[in-house]
């Protein structure tokens, strides 16, 4: 178990409604992480090397509990699709605003950080994931900009209702296994994206046994202010598809 030194006056967690909590400013870490040395693996994505910190043991004993538990602990598959994208498509993210919506280990977030980006919010439904996974992975690949960081935990439509900021790019990845969340997530991405903006999400065309999809979560975006277009799919292994979703 690797932990940051840290307490609960450090966080100045600030409870703006049951399921929203921004949960750090991390400018207000720096002094207390950069000595911190935290075992980790590499990915290579690119020409950039990520550096991901060793798992933390996830308590609820499942990938998904809904309502309760979203897998944040748990390297999705579709996330390393996503990443190698990114490393072939700069203009989505260079001196952008990014948010990694359902952030978990926070990869795609840290990419474009480390890529070019002006500034990433990470979002999580765990508070626990956010400082246990993300927070740690942020701290041993972007030391010198904790500052441009900020990170969100709670539903998604609590983050909506509380979090003003909108941005250039978000990024979600395997968020979409979940039909009843589909109109909450379509709502925050009709708030949270601007006017100009791109939504990269990445899905396995079909979840089996929860009855999410990529053509089902399409044809809700149909009732939308949102387009999509698919940007690439899998050639082997299991079907996966990344949609570009605007204005």
């Amino acid at each position: 178990m690797f932990k940051f030194n840290f307490n609960a006056d450090e966080l100045h967690a600030s409870e703006l409604s049951e399921n929203y909590d921004e949960v750090v400013k991390t400018e207000e870490l720096t002094d207390s992480y950069t000595s911190v040395t935290l075992p980790f693996s590499e990915l290579i994505i690119g020409n950039k090397c990520l550096k991901l910190i060793h798992e933390f043991p996830n308590t609820y004993n499942s990938d998904l509990i809904p309502g309760t538990y979203e897998g944040g602990f748990k390297l999705w598959e579709c996330t390393l699709d996503l990443l190698d994208y990114l490393s072939n498509n700069v203009k989505y993210y260079k001196e952008k605003s990014v948010l990694d919506l359902g952030c978990g280990t926070g990869l795609l977030g840290i990419f474009t950080l480390i890529s070019g980006a002006r500034n990433v919010d990470f979002q999580d439904f765990n508070k626990e994931v956010l400082i246990n996974t993300t927070m740690s992975n942020v701290l041993v690949n972007c030391k010198e900009r904790l500052e441009v960081c900020k990170y969100y935990s709670g539903d998604w439509k609590s983050f909506t209702t509380f979090n003003e900021d909108t941005y250039d790019l978000i990024l979600t990845s395997e968020t979409i296994y979940n039909v009843n969340n589909y109109m909450k997530l379509i709502k925050l991405f009709e708030k949270k994206l601007k006017p100009s903006g791109s939504i990269l999400l990445i899905a396995k065309n079909y979840y089996f046994g929860v009855g999410g999809s990529i053509s089902e979560f399409s044809n809700f975006l149909k009732s939308s202010k949102m387009n999509s277009d698919i940007v690439w799919t899998s050639t082997d292994g299991v079907k996966k598809t990344l949609l570009n979703i605007h204005f």
